[in-house]
């Protein structure tokens, strides 16, 4: 048969106690502690900004009773430091001498806690002229289409560039901003996304526009071809060519077949490039053409000529 073990309710009460009061003495005791602390920089001057993000939180070594200790550790406030304090090294490199700010920072640490030392010895960070310019945005579209089909134009951005905010010398460095990567596979029809457009790291800047509209208008695809009459630049009198048309033979989106019409082509030959390169032949080039078409062919690639006295 088991025994059972009888604990006087009073033993836990006594044990509870006794752990109540040696917790309340050692926090009333004092201690000597590293804690971390948030940075907020303060009173950026007009016409200015923070080219790259500074230092976002500092280490001290304080002194408290073990209530205060814990209250900090638990909730406190961030540090505010006032950028109108800062010394300037050489350009746009500033700094902050922890001895100079151990007062600044005394006054804002809660009461009862002692600073002993800002573990950091400086705080530096770089201050530029602030800017704005408008920044063109490129997509950065991976697409896989279906057999046959393919873009019927260039993806669109909606808006295709953006105004951003910053050092004027950090803005000028920028020719351009990507989109963020998207592959798209098995492509067959229109593809209306949002991208989010990616900025340099660790560089304050700032717009209200975070992601743009991207567009990529598909179709099937096919080919056509369609004849072109020739026109011979700088041509001498008497001259009479061979064939006086060509064939032109392009890639055209299905609903855009019927648009395609002679009219939107233009073919010439430069008599002169023949004479100077001393050849027998004209060669046709592609002086215009529809935007409609996104591969085009000639044939054939090659004009003869006679020249008639």
């Amino acid at each position: 048969m088991k025994k059972t073990l009888n604990i006087p309710k009073t033993f836990f009460g006594f044990l509870i106690a006794s752990l109540f009061f040696w917790i309340l003495i050692n926090l009333s005791k004092t201690y000597t502690s590293e804690v971390n602390y948030d940075i907020d920089y303060i009173n950026l001057p007009q016409q200015k900004t923070l080219i790259s993000t500074p230092l976002k939180n500092i280490t001290l070594l304080v002194k408290g009773t073990g209530f205060n200790l814990l209250s900090t550790n638990i909730s406190s406030k961030p540090l505010e430091l006032n950028l109108e304090k800062t010394r300037r090294k050489e350009g746009n490199n500033y700094y902050f001498l922890s001895q100079n700010i151990q007062s600044e920072i005394q006054n804002q640490l809660k009461s009862g806690i002692e600073l002993i030392q800002i573990q950091e010895d400086s705080i530096s960070l770089k201050i530029g002229t602030l800017s704005s310019r408008k920044i063109p945005l490129k997509s950065n579209l991976n697409i896989e289409f279906q057999l046959g089909f393919d873009l019927t134009k260039p993806v669109t951005i909606k808006p295709d560039s953006i105004e951003i905010s910053g050092d004027e010398e950090e803005l000028k460095k920028i020719s351009f901003l990507n989109l963020e990567k998207t592959d798209l596979k098995n492509v067959s029809e229109k593809v209306e996304l949002k991208s989010k457009i990616i900025f340099p790291k660790n560089r304050n800047f700032k717009t209200n526009i975070k992601e743009v509209d991207i567009i990529a208008s598909v179709d099937k695809f096919t080919e056509g071809e369609i004849e072109i009459p020739v026109t011979i630049k700088n041509a001498p009198d008497g001259i009479n060519i061979f064939p006086k048309k060509i064939k032109l033979i392009y890639k055209v989106g299905l609903t855009n077949f019927n648009k395609v019409t002679p009219d939107l082509f233009t073919i010439e030959c430069d008599y002169n490039e023949s004479t100077t390169k001393g050849i027998s032949y004209l060669i046709p080039k592609i002086q215009s053409h529809s935007n409609l078409v996104s591969v085009v062919r000639i044939v054939p690639d090659k004009i003869d000529f006679l020249i008639h006295e």
